[in-house]
């Protein structure tokens, strides 16, 4: 296989393919292994607005997230230079990790997960080696979008879908799927729904936007019942010594991964000390300290639970969480280290948006979040949809 192959705010001004220096006859695909030097200058070309986890730096966070070869898929207009860029990989067949794995999602084996539970199921009567070896469009935080000067522009969208399913053809690919796309990537999934693709609900992905000055004000925020309960929560530790703070990201941190390898326990993983202390590692490598926040709560010395958050421009990224699920203690300190305290200092650290991302929605919504949903898309090759 050849990866290589060619084949509220104001908006920005944003290039159309009617635009005389760009027309759809002289844009080619172009699909590379890896991602390329110039990825960070393709994504600052993209119109607003656009999530801050594209950039390299956050590609890099999580190398071993996507299975498969990654690649970049680029359209290239008529002076060589990429009008859309694609972050993908290519898949020889399923992944165990059931959240990303197109075919336990297209199938529906994922609904158990809340994962595209209403469906179409376009992969339902199929069996994995009908779609494999699959393209997979996905970011390795959650997310698929075009970036690119023409990432906003649905004509350009639907020029690389069409060139897109040419070249996997060509290379013998069995399938394309395009999971999680994000809100901004509203040009790509109505261009997908034009060229006949079955677009799935897959979830929703919970934001919350800082909107207040300071606790009180994020407090009014919610419902009277609601702020009852948050008081009442913060009382709780209080009463139980439990103290919430924030500090710097150490060199070793074999308390956080502990406390981190205790939550994916929980939650149905293997706990891996080496895999959960190298995250920590690439933290400290992509990212500058004094943008890297560790809230942690602390009852007698000893930590019971901890949220990371990384700061990107108005962004404020919850990145790692665990708890002391041994110690009773910590029963409260989800909410106080990954919602209550960051709510507390994003004002003046200039957050406007604190991304939560998939799962307890509920939850999430009830604490101030809004949901918008995610969609997926996926062909099979042979022309069966």
């Amino acid at each position: 296989m050849d990866l290589c192959a060619t084949g509220d705010l104001p908006m920005p001004h944003v290039r159309h393919l009617d635009e005389p220096e760009t027309t759809k006859a002289a844009l080619a695909i172009e699909v590379e292994p890896g991602v390329p030097g110039s990825w960070d200058d393709i994504v600052a070309a993209t119109p607003a607005p656009i999530p801050a986890t594209t950039t390299d730096r956050w590609l890099r966070l999580a190398p071993k997230r996507l299975p498969g070869e990654r690649v970049t898929i680029f359209l290239r207009g008529m002076s060589g230079e990429p009008e859309l860029a694609l972050h993908g990989s290519v898949m020889t067949g399923p992944s165990p990790n059931t959240r990303i794995d197109p075919y336990s999602i297209f199938s529906g084996a994922s609904s158990y997960q809340g994962l595209a539970t209403e469906g179409p199921h376009p992969w339902r009567d199929l069996a994995p080696e009908d779609v494999y070896p699959c393209l997979l469009v996905l970011m390795p935080h959650y997310e698929a979008l075009p970036v690119g000067r023409l990432a906003k522009d649905e004509t350009a969208c639907a020029v690389l879908l069409e060139r897109l399913r040419r070249w996997a053809g060509e290379q013998g690919l069995r399938g394309i799927a395009f999971e999680y796309l994000a809100p901004e990537a509203a040009p790509l999934t109505n261009a997908l729904r034009t060229a006949g693709w079955p677009v799935v609900e897959f979830a929703a992905r919970c934001d919350l936007h800082v909107t207040w000055s300071d606790f009180d004000g994020y407090l009014g925020t919610l419902s009277s019942r609601r702020r009852v309960r948050v008081r009442r929560e913060l009382r709780a530790l209080e009463e139980s010594a439990v103290r919430v703070a924030t500090r710097a990201l150490r060199d070793d941190e074999p308390e956080l991964v502990d406390l981190r390898c205790q939550l994916v326990v929980k939650y149905g993983g293997s706990a891996d000390p080496a895999k959960e202390a190298s995250m920590i590692r690439r933290l400290r490598c992509c990212f500058d300290d004094d943008a890297i926040t560790v809230v942690t709560a602390e009852r007698e010395g000893k930590t019971l639970g901890f949220g990371v958050f990384v700061q990107d421009g108005e962004t404020w990224m919850p990145t790692l969480a665990g708890a002391d699920y041994t110690d009773p203690n910590s029963r409260l300190t989800y909410f106080a280290t990954l919602f209550y305290k960051p709510i507390e200092l994003a004002p003046e650290r200039g957050v406007r948006v604190i991304p939560y991302g998939l799962g307890s929605w509920e939850a999430k919504q009830l604490r101030g979040c809004v949901a918008a949903p995610l969609y997926g898309a996926a062909l099979r090759l042979d022309g069966h949809i």
